[in-house]
């Protein structure tokens, strides 16, 4: 192994990832890592620069795609306690990259500070949502990020304050650093009044998308010139299926997958959807998975 005899306790080779990812689906990573300190943390990325080693970071988005044959890296999850803390001063929320976005939604909301309310129903933990600016129409996470603390790929802690920060539709500049943690700026509010915005975002996203006992991930991105159910319609191709991989009927966009479905199936699917629209309409889809 590469690692150093500090770091090998926490180091796995050929860790099967399908039972850390959403769609339960994918193959070894060739080595897999769950550091329970930015020291380690650090460690293992420095260690894995040096030799040359590819870097992932697992969090927990229901967006991944991993393929069959594995991954050839270095994959790290922030599953530790260390890295899902959360902690207030004012209306400064400091929270741990390995947090749930759902358990941050609720504290802050306990806490009587807004701005969090509205991506209630998004899976994944901070880091990923912070990386991919998760949001909804004309509201994103990235409007409250002011600082963020991250590992560099040469294993350096280094403090991003919001000047060096930037957010875009589902992306940032942050896809090439590993988070720490994150500050957010919020705006203090009634709780009970968040508590029922919140309610009420949640009924509505829990109505748009299928029911979170199911393996389902939405994979086609909305084109905006037309809803992407029409699209489908128009093309045929509404509730089709690839072995054990279908579009959702009832909601366009998400796939859903059962038994052994595999990530061939998945993307032969989209390919066979978004090349019928593409010819159909003249529309081309976008896909809105991270496929490794």
């Amino acid at each position: 192994m590469i690692f150093s005899e500090k770091l090998q306790h926490i180091v796995r080779e050929n860790e099967t990832l399908a039972p850390y990812c959403w769609l339960r689906i994918g193959g070894p990573a060739r080595y897999y890592a769950e550091p329970t300190s930015t020291d380690e943390l650090q460690g293992l990325v420095a260690e894995a620069s040096a030799a040359g080693i590819s870097i992932r970071v697992l969090g927990g988005d229901s967006n991944l795609l991993v393929r069959e044959p594995g991954v050839d890296a270095l994959v790290i999850n922030l599953s530790a306690p260390d890295f899902a803390q959360i902690s207030t001063r004012g209306r400064i929320v400091k929270v741990g990259a390995g947090a749930k976005l759902g358990h941050l939604i609720s504290r802050t909301i306990g806490m009587g500070l807004a701005g969090l309310e509205h991506l209630v129903g998004i899976p994944g933990s901070v880091g990923g949502a912070v990386v991919w600016n998760a949001g909804v129409l004309n509201a994103d996470l990235g409007n409250h990020v002011v600082a963020a603390l991250v590992v560099q790929r040469d294993g350096q802690l280094r403090r991003l304050e919001k000047s060096g920060l930037q957010f875009a539709f589902r992306r940032s500049n942050l896809d090439d650093a590993i988070i720490c943690e994150v500050e957010l700026e919020l705006e203090t509010g009634d709780e009970q009044e968040l508590t029922r915005r919140m309610q009420a975002n949640w009924i509505i996203k829990r109505a748009n998308q299928p029911a979170g006992d199911l393996r389902a991930a939405l994979a086609l991105v909305e084109p905006g010139v037309a809803s992407i159910g029409e699209l489908l319609e128009a093309a045929g191709v509404k509730g089709t299926s690839e072995g054990e991989v279908s579009l959702s009927a009832p909601f366009p966009g998400y796939i859903v997958v059962s038994g052994t479905a595999t990530s061939d199936q998945v993307l032969a699917l989209l390919a066979r959807v978004r090349r019928t629209v593409e010819i159909k309409t003249g529309i081309a889809l976008q896909s809105q998975l991270r496929i490794w």
